[in-house]
């Protein structure tokens, strides 16, 4: 019973993880000591799983227990209480977690900020032999997540915010593109959904690299607010569109991550050890920001200049998520300890 709900409020924290913009899950994962036995998991899955399961729904015993076995290889318990977990912090935490970055959006990314900066801990304990190779590819790590995020210059983030206002305000071009919405409504919500697909794919691929945020790849793509408003007002076209894309993307690419895994380890350790130095960049909770309408659109990082409230709280929280971190670690560090005697 212990395990069950260990594994489901780990599995909790991947789903909050990944619902913030440049906070990743596959960090969380790193830092709680199940990230590659959740990328051999998945990467089990294969086209005869399905095969497997499809013929146990004829009850038939003999396929009852090539289920049972496959289960067990795929390592399937595990991987629903995980996907459980985080799938009722997303469903459960939606709503909060919007209101948090709209109200609250300094303490906020400070929390992430002290969780990320403590868990680098985790990829770099796990690197074997420190080479100069390694040194290489955690630098090619570090520069790869500083362009990502610098993907969306502040300008451009202001400029679509301004443009997306204007148009709100447009009255008759409001009316225009309801009129051509209805005219095209079919081809619009294929291609809409298509798309969605898409943002799927990408952004659970994402989701399960540590340092590179799902969520905020989605915020690049548009989709971070359309899937965060399709949760919470249950619009199942969008939301199965976006599962079937995470489901492929994640099985597709946990394949490419075990191959890594297998052959360069401490290179591909080292390269996930830089995508959470640089994920720091994204989630520095102090930025400069500008007002369109009644949206505050967050620009480019910036150091404080007064120590008020705010920076207060940010600091706090920060602290409160190293805090967190080390728990779990020295939680961690205990475990292995009881396995190894």
């Amino acid at each position: 019973m212990k395990t069950i709900l260990v594994d489901i409020f780990y599995g909790a924290i991947i789903g909050v993880a990944n619902i913030i913009p440049g906070v990743s899950g596959g960090t969380m994962a790193l830092v709680l000591g199940f990230y590659e036995r959740l990328i051999f998991a998945v990467h089990n899955i294969s086209s005869e799983t399905i095969k497997i399961f499809l013929k146990a729904l004829t009850f038939n015993k003999e396929n009852i227990e090539k289920l049972k076995n496959e289960s067990k290889r795929i390592d399937l318990v595990f991987l629903i209480r995980i996907t459980a977990g985080a799938l009722a912090a997303v469903v459960a935490l939606a709503k909060i977690m919007t209101y948090l970055l709209q109200n609250f959006h300094d303490p906020t990314y400070g929390f992430f900020f002290g969780l990320v900066l403590v868990s680098a801990i985790a990829p770099y304990r796990l690197i074997k032999k420190k080479t100069l190779s390694c040194l290489l590819v955690f630098i090619i790590a570090v520069c790869a997540i500083l362009v990502v995020s610098n993907a969306a210059s502040g300008d451009t983030l202001l400029k679509k915010a301004q443009l997306k206002h204007e148009m709100k305000l447009d009255k008759e071009h409001a009316e225009t593109y309801k009129i051509k919405e209805t005219e095209g409504k079919n081809k619009l919500d294929i291609v809409k959904l298509l798309y969605i697909f898409l943002m799927g794919v990408v952004a659970i691929s994402a989701m399960i690299l540590p340092g590179v945020s799902g969520s905020f790849l989605l915020l690049l793509m548009g989709g971070y607010f359309v899937i965060l408003k399709a949760i919470v007002n249950r619009d199942f076209p969008v939301l199965v569109s976006f599962t079937i894309g995470c489901l492929i993307g994640i099985i597709a690419f946990s394949r490419f991550l075990n191959f890594l895994i297998k052959k360069w380890y401490d290179q591909t350790m080292s390269f996930l050890l830089g995508l959470v130095i640089g994920s720091l960049w994204m989630i520095w909770p102090f930025k400069t920001s500008a007002k369109v309408g009644e949206e505050v659109i967050y620009l480019k990082n910036r150091i404080p200049t007064s120590f008020s409230a705010n920076e207060v709280y940010t600091l706090l929280a920060a602290i409160i998520g190293v805090v967190v971190v080390l728990t779990l670690l020295l939680v961690e560090a205990k475990k292995e300890k009881i396995r190894s005697h």
